[in-house]
């Protein structure tokens, strides 16, 4: 073979192979306390309507007349992401499945357990990547942890401002 051609092919082969070897789904799951009732988690984790209002990333929240689904939009990626109801347990379990113009779909868990003044909160979210460019940029752009813990350190923010 061609020693030319071969220097031009095994870039784009380890390239494409890198690109295989990416998961399209990946699960990330974080625990983390709150210093606050389970009520009051609970109320902060299921106020979709006024998040723009403590959330440094969401712009707008559309919640459906029916209450069972919304539309984020988020401002640093400018993507919209939709969330459906599946189940709630009030103080204990919220699950939610979510989509954004086929880019993702995906789902989230939080369960809320009481342990004495405090709050567990453990946090499972899932995702689906439909696409090679949506996998790669995924890989590349957006840790699921780091996402969950933002969420609950603005939450926590957010308890303590009400409380005061």
């Amino acid at each position: 073979m061609n020693m030319t051609l071969l220097i031009a092919i095994l870039p784009i082969g380890l390239i494409v192979l890198a690109i295989l070897l990416i998961p399209a789904t990946t699960r990330s799951t974080v625990e983390t306390r709150f210093d606050a009732p389970i009520d009051t988690v609970w109320e902060i984790y299921t106020d979709f309507e006024n998040q723009p209002n403590w959330r440094s990333d969401v712009v707008s929240v559309e919640i459906s007349e029916d209450g069972q689904s919304w539309t984020e939009t988020l401002e640093r990626s400018k993507m919209t992401i939709r969330f459906r109801l599946v189940e709630q347990s009030p103080p204990n379990r919220l699950v939610l499945k979510s989509t954004s113009d086929g880019r993702f779909e995906g789902r989230y868990v939080a369960e809320f357990r009481q342990e004495g003044g405090e709050t567990i909160g453990t946090f499972t979210e899932e995702a689906t990547t439909l696409g090679v460019i949506p996998k790669v940029m995924r890989f590349l752009f957006f840790n699921s942890r780091r996402f969950i813990e933002e969420h609950a350190a603005e939450s926590k923010a957010e308890i303590r401002r009400r409380a005061s």
